[in-house]
Formats: structure tokens, sequence, C-alpha cells
């Protein structure tokens, strides 16, 4: 009976652990749509294991941007990067309402719809 139990508890320790280097994130597949500054949109479909936007975007080498004190200021969206100096910025909505928070914190949910669109005026 102790055996049983031993090797039930190392079957489980170990399924653990391969949980735990898989990363254990769930996949979800997601839609990314940008809006680019001449008007042109481009539609991308992700799969993503990661838990933010952020995570996912940049992984996927769609956004770049700078870390600031409220987590990474997205500069560069699909190639398009932002001029400071005209007032542009990356404008993030979900299902096209506005979110009130960054990427970084942004959770990934299956089956939405995200758009990043370069405004201008602050």
């Amino acid at each position: 009976m102790k055996k049983r139990v031993v090797a039930a508890l190392l079957v489980a320790a170990l399924l653990l652990a391969l949980a735990a280097c898989s990363g254990g994130g769930k996949e979800a597949a997601f839609t990314l749509q940008v809006v680019h500054g001449d008007g042109a949109a481009v539609t991308m479909d992700l799969t993503t294991t990661r838990e933010t936007l952020g995570e996912a975007l940049t992984e996927e080498g769609v956004i770049e941007g700078e870390e600031g004190a409220y987590g990474l200021f997205v500069t560069t969206v699909d190639g398009e990067t932002a001029d400071g100096e005209k007032e542009q910025w990356w404008c993030l909505t979900k299902g096209g309402q506005q979110v009130n928070t960054g990427v970084d914190s942004t959770p990934v949910e299956d089956g939405a719809t995200y758009e990043l669109t370069l405004t201008q005026g602050y």
C-alpha cells in the first residue's frame, strides 16, 4: 500500500515539474488589428501561451517600446514608429473599446480582438 502511495506521489510530482518547465500556460488565439498612420489596416491572427498582450506581441516581434514607470510604452508597431514630435502614440483598444491598462497588464483572452491605432494628439 505504501509503495502505491509513494509511486502516486512521485508521478504527481513529475507531472507538476513537467507543467512548470513547459510554462504551464494555456494557449490562446486572438486577433490584432493594426491601423497605421496612413489609415491602412493590417489584421494578424496570433496564438500564444503568454499571459499578457505585451509579452505575446513582443515575442512575435510585432511591437517595440521603452520600459517606463508604468510598464512598456509602445513606440513601434508592425514596423511603424510613432513620432513624438508630432504627438503620435499607439492607442490600445479591445473590441473597439478603450482599455484602462497598458499592454504589459492587459491579459490575453482567447478569441478576443485587440487594436493598436497610430493616434495623433495628446
